[in-house]
């Protein structure tokens, strides 16, 4: 018989001991499960100046459509009033290229210093020119230290120099 105690004692022992095992795990898979959460709720204030920035890239793409067009329009009309002998034309042109050329290259100056927000995902479809966009990780790291607010008064200024840009763009008559 005292065999038989020391094998029940011992399974008792098992059974209390995979008892805390089981509850060892569970415990653990809570912690993790706490831990690794997933992101924190966006505030409402993040969530603005992330569609201030979807509102960017999407009058930039409509931008850089319209100036590729008036662009194409234009050097058609040089060759033409060229073609035909108008030189007064052709010179008017020319000026108004000059302009247009300028609008292109701050529009593709502001284009570039261009603000990401950290960890929001989107394209950045530009209709059907061809350019990249590089990803200045100095640029990201200053901007993971920004409050919310931050973000949306920079975002809001970037809108704000793209209107500007937009204007000019559709005075120029082409």
């Amino acid at each position: 018989m005292g065999n038989y105690g020391i094998r029940s004692g011992s399974k008792e022992k098992q059974r209390t001991t995979l008892i805390i095992m089981k509850k060892l795990i569970y415990l653990f898979v809570a912690v993790a499960l706490v831990a690794c959460g997933g992101p924190a709720e966006k505030s409402q204030t993040m969530k603005q100046a992330e569609k201030v920035h979807e509102n960017i890239i999407s009058i930039s793409g409509e931008m850089a459509n319209v100036m590729h067009s008036k662009v194409e329009a234009l050097e058609g009309k040089i060759e033409a009033a060229t073609a035909s002998g108008d030189s007064l034309m052709a010179v008017q042109l020319g000026e108004l290229n000059t302009k247009l050329d300028d609008l292109h290259n701050r529009f593709h100056t502001w284009e570039s210093n261009v603000v990401e927000i950290p960890g929001h995902a989107h394209s950045h479809d530009h209709g059907d020119h061809d350019h990249h966009h590089d990803h200045d990780h100095v640029k990201e790291n200053i901007m993971e230290g920004l409050s919310d607010q931050e973000h949306l008064d920079i975002q809001q200024e970037q809108l704000d120099q793209l209107n500007a840009l937009k204007q000019e763009l559709e005075s120029i008559e082409i």
